[in-house]
């Protein structure tokens, strides 16, 4: 960040806020009697993308003063009498008399780089203040001694070099302009990624950026293609096409795909309106969302699916307890599975004497659906029994971790991202290989847990705000909604009305298991 503002101060990071739909930024001033101070200064847009790229030219702007007064610290002058090259004078010599010329001391190939820094800085004066984004005083002040000096550095670089610097400055210039005006798709993108959106994670970044790269690479585009070749309207067209007449994805995909594009169509708008049409949003047609009857719904797992899971014949979850682990927690909360496997030590606590476990969005990685997946649930009679609590326990001071690390190692990749291939890569292969999953898309996977669960509460006769409670959701009605969260103790006596009877043979078995554990 620059170490000054453009605000007659001396700054700190320049911060960007709305107010009354124009974009400002914000700068602390010095502290007058230890008073914090600030000023806040239009710049003069409501868009957003445009106020970032302002900001980030004065940012560089304000880099490059900092480097000039560098530079200009650095000079070293002689006096010498007029009229005669020399060096310094040894006598008094009157003041009418004497003047100052640069050293031959200075490096040549650092006064070339001062002159080309102070003419590039010198014709962005002008457009600075038809913008009305004034310098600061000791910016103006600097520009003004070293135009006092311009006929010294001349003098020192010789008239070829002062030519060829100015000419390249000029060059310079007008590939800034023409920057200034196009983009390539890339930096267009990067644009859409900065957008402020609540979802807007790293990992829906990624994802984002990963389908439109797929969606460009099949018509021949790729990031380092002018943006232009994008925005228009035969372009799009073809894209548009290609969507549509896939018949392998549905409708929802197809409209989560137009609105990424039509999200870098908007953008190269807002970016320069005056290059790239808004006409061409048009060309995006309406997508209907999938038919619910079109959907792959989430099936729950038959009895007898949930039995050959939990067989303890099977190794797999003796030489995986961390996804034996998962698989219950899901079994008794109605988890999903970033929930379930972003658990860290802290998140397994005793309230009021009732031991629970709470699921919160208090980690990056941790991405709950909406504010009731937030919900602190009493940890089922039979996941008790089962020795969870003791498991988490012992593996905590085991590894002598931290309350905040999580259990479950495999929540995170290398470089630290949520691991959102847990299920595809650990669990879905050993639910093909007994045949308890047959294909991709055959309705059961993790999700089938919460089905389990929800359809096990229902049978026992607990009432929908409870298991809203219990599960995470929102509720249908206004009832449900203004009724749900009951007490903890409350919560735990209905959740203890039902059990997986059929499951208590395996249950027992993997007790013994876990606890060598």
């Amino acid at each position: 960040m620059t170490e000054k503002c453009m605000a007659n101060c001396m700054a700190k990071p320049i911060h960007l806020h709305l107010r009354n739909k124009i974009f400002y930024y914000r700068v602390e001033l010095p502290r007058v009697n230890n008073k914090r101070r600030y000023k806040i200064i239009s710049l003069h847009t409501q868009n957003y993308y445009e106020a970032q790229e302002k900001i980030r030219q004065m940012e560089e702007l304000q880099e490059q003063f900092i480097r000039l007064q560098r530079l200009y610290n650095n000079l070293i002058f002689v006096k010498v009498q007029k009229g005669i090259g020399g060096g310094s004078w040894g006598f008094s010599v009157s003041d009418d008399l004497v003047e100052t010329k640069l050293s031959k001391q200075n490096d040549p190939e650092d006064i070339k780089t001062f002159y080309e820094l102070y003419l590039a800085l010198s014709q962005k004066i002008d457009s600075l203040s038809k913008e009305n984004h004034a310098l600061s005083k000791e910016n103006q002040a600097l520009i003004k001694k070293i135009s006092q000096i311009e006929k010294k550095i001349e003098d020192f670089l010789g008239p070829i070099d002062t030519a060829y610097i100015k000419l390249r400055n000029i060059k310079a210039s007008e590939v800034a302009d023409t920057e200034t005006n196009n983009y390539t798709i890339g930096k267009v993108l990067d644009s859409v990624l900065l957008q402020k959106q609540a979802s807007n994670t790293k990992n829906y970044q990624n994802r984002k950026k990963q389908a439109i790269v797929k969606i460009l690479n099949e018509i021949g585009l790729s990031l380092d293609d002018d943006y232009i070749k994008f925005h228009n309207v035969n372009m799009i067209e073809d894209i548009v096409k290609i969507i549509i007449n896939n018949k392998s994805i549905k409708n929802d995909n197809k409209k989560m795909k137009i609105r990424y594009l039509k999200e870098l169509a908007t953008c190269g708008n807002n970016l320069n309106p005056d290059l790239y049409s808004t006409n061409i949003i048009n060309v995006f047609p309406h997508i209907e969302k999938t038919k619910k009857a079109d959907k792959n719904p989430h099936l729950p797992f038959k009895n007898e699916q949930l039995l050959k899971i939990f067989d303890p014949k099977y190794d797999f979850f003796k030489n995986n307890p961390d996804a034996f682990w998962t698989c219950m927690i899901a079994l008794f909360t109605g988890a999903r599975m970033n929930a379930a496997i972003t658990l860290q030590y802290k998140d397994i606590f005793t309230k009021d004497r009732i031991a629970c476990i709470q699921f919160l969005s208090d980690h990056p990685i941790k991405q709950l659906k909406n504010e009731a997946s937030e919900r602190l649930v009493p940890i089922h009679k039979q996941l008790l029994e089962l020795g969870f609590v003791d498991y988490v326990k012992n593996k905590q001071t085991k590894l002598k971790a931290k309350d905040t690390d999580f259990i479950i190692k495999k929540c995170q990749t290398k470089s630290g991202q949520y691991n959102n291939k847990y299920f595809t890569r650990v669990l879905s292969p050993f639910f093909t290989d007994i045949r308890v999953k047959t294909e991709a898309n055959d309705g059961y996977d993790f999700h089938s847990f919460r089905k389990n669960i929800s359809i096990a509460m229902q049978d026992a006769g607990i009432i929908n705000t409870y298991i809203n409670d219990v599960i995470g959701w929102e509720g249908k009605s206004t009832m449900e909604q203004s009724y749900s969260n009951h007490r903890l103790e409350e919560i735990k006596a209905q959740l203890d009305t039902f059990e997986y009877d059929f499951l208590k043979p395996h249950f027992a078995k993997w007790k013994t298991i876990m606890a060598k554990k």
